[in-house]
């Protein structure tokens, strides 16, 4: 992948990222419910830092 094009690909992530971890989307998911035993708000936070973590390498680790 070209820098310039990888770079891209990691601000866009950047925002992505920002708005998911952003207030409107984690007031959604504020519930005092459990699911799988965990509670949801808990279980958003480290489902989207995963993702966010995984695209992040996969963008630096492509080649091309």
């Amino acid at each position: 992948m070209l820098p310039n094009r990888r770079g891209q690909w990691l601000i866009v992530l950047f925002v992505a990222g920002c708005l998911l971890f952003g207030f409107p989307l984690m007031a959604l998911f504020n519930q005092p419910q459990l699911a799988v035993g965990v509670p949801i708000t808990v279980l958003y936070l480290f489902s989207i830092w995963f993702v966010v973590i995984g695209l992040t390498w996969l963008i630096h680790e492509r080649r091309n």
